[in-house]
């Protein structure tokens, strides 16, 4: 491995440790997050089958 690999597995694994820590603090506002960023995909999947089911009708 080279000096640059090290780095950046050194530098990920910070990073790493730093997320969770944070995640920890901080752990209601990351989950309503992460239900918020659920809930968005779920409605752009419902928006897509709407236009898909709009273009099947007119056909």
């Amino acid at each position: 491995m080279d000096k640059t690999g090290i780095v950046l597995l050194v530098v990920g694994l910070i990073l790493v440790i730093a997320g969770v820590y944070g995640m920890t603090q901080l752990a209601p506002e990351v989950i309503a997050f992460l239900i918020g960023i659920v809930e968005l995909v779920v409605a752009v999947i419902g928006l897509g089958f709407i236009v898909i089911g709009v273009i099947m009708a007119k056909d």
